[in-house]
């Protein structure tokens, strides 16, 4: 997988397939030359595999981006004044439903889901061994999950999309389905996916998603339906059998992409092929120039709080990893070094990858998991593991309330700057105290909107339900 050349040009030809079944009949019916027709392009095995690559590509701008809905909002990170204007709504919670973020955002999850869904309806045609098109499958139906997975946290219950659309009324017919359906949904494409895909790769496969990384994304859906007792049986095993806690400085940076830390991430390729990811400019604070990296000027997004900072305990060997510090006048910048090499030349030319589910992160769920089923003294033994790396002293005889605080906090220094943060405080439902005290510590851009409830979901965007009207609002917008 981390030869891509061949998977951006094929999600280009995707998408004007995912098109070209909604034209209407002009009055000299030709194919052009260099268009080939969707009811005919699956037509070998290697046709599918192309596809499916198609839709592991459409991943790469999701994930340059997903930390503007995961962290920016929460206490983690926030926006300078050189960044306002592209996630300045993000830090200020005062998103609205015509941002253009959420909008981008839910057009490219649902084109993901489009190109999954097109792979899935065309995988039975052409001739192939039955493992082979399990296997396909499989992957098709693990990116179709991962996809609703964030549709589902950010806007709560959304249209299920699970066939080729094939015209502009059909993609116009949907209503939304309830939370509680897309969750079914997630789990089902994920527990379908678990039982075909193999649990590793070799070669250029290495970066798929395995049956592993299934079941842990399984574990972590079920953290967030409060599933505690069906995610305490399958973490168990995932953290069995995902991968070992390597020391965190070889977790991240240029050259550990796809290491025993990483269950499931989204593959970057620098080099000049228009596949390398944008964290330098995303993350280096703007006034450093090109003093952290080669070539690129930062726009300071996702720079993190002194809040963050000092929530890394003395001695912890994290932070080193995590946090940057650049001084501009009376600023500080905590930037997120974990995401950025000195030697990025180019603005899309980021070489490391994003990690989407990490050891690290199973860990922690499966702690937390054990500790809601009363589990406490196993709990502590799971976190233990993480803190332990961390070259943290271990916690021991807590009780059930204040395990879940250390939980919680070791969630925050252990996962910083990967999106996962404001997702955690929604569903702890301990966004509103955390937020408030942090509003309460004043912020460097302003004041932060008002902390309410409904806040847990951000707005179906307005495009959307203009276009179609059988979409409904969510509360507060």
């Amino acid at each position: 997988m981390k030869v891509k050349k061949i998977i951006i040009s094929s999600l280009s030809l995707i998408t004007l397939m995912a098109v070209l079944p909604a034209c209407k009949k002009s009055f000299v019916d030709l194919t052009p030359k260099g268009i080939i027709p969707v009811t005919t392009y699956y037509a070998t095995e290697i046709d599918i595999k192309t596809a499916l690559n198609g839709v592991y590509s459409s991943l790469r701008p999701i994930y340059n981006e997903q930390y503007g809905f995961g962290e920016i909002p929460s206490d983690n990170t926030q926006t300078y004044g050189e960044s306002e204007v592209l996630y300045g709504e993000e830090d200020k919670l005062t998103w609205t439903a015509t941002s253009t973020n959420l909008q981008l955002a839910y057009g490219r999850f649902y084109a993901t889901i489009a190109f999954a869904n097109i792979v899935l309806g065309h995988v039975g045609t052409p001739p192939m061994t039955q493992a082979n098109r399990d296997l396909y499958t499989g992957q098709a139906k693990f990116l179709r999950a991962l996809m609703y997975f964030n549709l589902v946290r950010m806007f709560g219950g959304v249209p299920l999309v699970l066939t080729e659309i094939t015209s502009e009324k059909q993609a116009y017919s949907y209503n939304r389905a309830t939370a509680a359906a897309v969750y079914a949904q997630i789990e089902k494409d994920l527990t379908e996916a678990a039982a075909v895909l193999p649990a590793s790769y070799t070669g250029t496969d290495i970066g798929r998603a395995t049956s592993i990384a299934a079941n842990g994304l399984l574990g972590k859906v079920y953290m967030f339906e409060n599933k505690f007792t069906e995610a305490e049986a399958i973490l168990a095993t995932v953290s069995a059998t995902a991968g070992t806690l390597i020391p965190y400085n070889q977790v991240f940076g240029l050259g550990n992409d796809n290491n025993k830390d990483i269950i499931f991430s989204v593959q970057y390729l620098g080099g000049g092929f228009s596949e390398g990811n944008t964290f330098a400019r995303g993350f280096v604070p703007q006034p450093s120039g090109t003093t952290i990296t080669t070539s690129v000027t930062g726009n300071s997004n996702n720079v993190g709080t002194a809040d963050l900072y000092n929530a890394f305990e003395p001695g912890d060997s994290r932070l080193a990893t995590s946090i940057g510090i650049y001084n501009a006048g009376t600023l500080t910048y905590y930037y997120a070094k974990k995401f950025i090499y000195s030697s990025v030349v180019g603005v899309s030319e980021g070489d490391n990858d994003w990690p989407v589910l990490r050891y690290g992160d199973v860990i922690l769920l499966y702690a937390e998991a054990l500790n809601e089923n009363g589990k406490t003294e196993q709990a502590l033994t799971q976190l233990n593991l993480v803190r332990a790396r961390a070259t943290l002293a271990p916690k021991l005889g807590l009780n059930q309330a204040d395990a879940r605080t250390a939980i919680r906090n070791e969630r925050r220094v252990e996962l910083c700057f990967e999106a996962e943060r404001w997702f955690d405080l929604v569903r702890w439902n301990t966004f509103i105290p955390v937020m408030t005290a942090f509003k309460a510590k004043g912020s460097i851009n302003g004041t932060i909107g008002n902390i309410v409830s409904t806040l847990n979901l951000y707005p179906i965007p307005l495009r959307e339900i203009q276009l179609n009207p059988n979409l409904t609002q969510n509360p507060g917008y």
